[in-house]
């Protein structure tokens, strides 16, 4: 499928599934209301230790706006029972999340650069975490 800048697309892997977050205006209005903040300082916040609750509402939001439905609490108990407050998988989240934000924060003929760096980003950190050295000081 072509990139389209006007409803660009990251693949946000959940809890076990795939989810596809469809950036939209309408996107960016609902997650700035749930969250009563900017987008732009959203999408730093997300990964500069914005809190957990904050997290499982901005997941809901955008969740919920890209067609997938999920309650803050939900997402919540997705957090706390799949994820992990802390952590790798939580920090992949983040970036995700950041990822997605990023793109659709971009220009529109930026959109499709700026997805194919947040997506190389993406694979170097996931190459990382899965190449353990034979020894801790051979590891990634």
């Amino acid at each position: 499928m072509a990139f389209d800048p006007a409803k660009p697309r990251h693949a946000l892997p959940l809890a076990g599934e795939t989810y596809e977050l469809i950036g939209s205006f309408e996107l960016i209005e609902a997650v700035e209301y749930a969250m009563k903040e900017g987008v732009g300082k959203i999408a730093v916040s997300v990964v500069d230790g914005m809190p957990s609750h904050d997290l499982a509402r901005l997941l809901s939001a955008i969740m919920t706006a890209s067609g997938h439905k999920l309650s803050q609490k939900e997402a919540a108990d997705i957090l706390w029972n799949d994820v992990g407050l802390s952590g790798d998988e939580n920090n992949l989240l983040r970036l995700h999340l950041y990822s997605f934000l990023k793109i659709c924060l971009s220009r529109p003929a930026d959109r499709e650069a700026t997805a194919k760096e947040m997506g190389e980003m993406l694979g170097e950190l996931k190459a990382l975490a899965a190449s353990p050295g034979k020894t801790t000081s051979d590891s990634a």
